[in-house]
């Protein structure tokens, strides 16, 4: 492997701040039920069933755990550029395939209004808190690729080295 790097969408402080809500609700919900099931206690005339308490906990934790995972995958291996945010936003680029890799100027989050996997008119973006970011222009692809980063260089040398190499062949 040529070059790996795992990069994390939200600040840590963040991360931290919205998993601790979402336990907060799961806790708050998951108690609900259980007052409901466990303690006999009525269902309110606001309130809601046991059964709803108990999916939205189950709902509220899942969704606690996977935002505390996410993460932009960037990896570089034998001819391949595979770069994908958790299980979702899968690309693989054939090395070979690559006509320019350039630094990217400006912030991407907010040119893509936003973090994550993101979608423009001219461009694929896979946007995190990465302090740089690079361009990959792909042949027969109208839309370039967009890659946060945090060693903007090494992941530049990882996909040129082999570029050159091909083309000296």
């Amino acid at each position: 492997m040529k070059y790996f790097e795992k990069q994390l969408i939200m600040p840590k402080k963040l991360m931290l701040a919205v998993t601790i809500l979402l336990v907060f609700l799961s806790a708050l919900f998951g108690y609900s039920f259980y007052e409901q099931e466990f303690l006999g206690k009525p269902v309110p005339e606001t309130g809601i069933a046991g059964h709803w308490a108990l999916l939205i906990c189950a709902v509220t934790a899942f969704v606690a755990w996977y935002v505390s995972k996410i993460a932009i995958i960037t990896k570089v291996e034998e001819g391949t550029l595979y770069v994908s945010l958790g299980k979702f936003g899968k690309t693989r680029v054939e090395l070979k395939d690559i006509e320019s890799v350039e630094d990217k100027k400006g912030n991407p989050a907010a040119e893509f209004l936003g973090y994550g996997y993101r979608v423009k008119l001219k461009q694929l973006g896979y946007v995190g808190r990465g302090k740089e970011a690079i361009e990959i222009k792909i042949k027969g692809q109208k839309r370039s690729l967009v890659i946060t980063t945090d060693n903007a260089s090494s992941l530049k040398e990882a996909l040129q080295s082999y570029v050159e190499t091909t083309e000296s062949l």
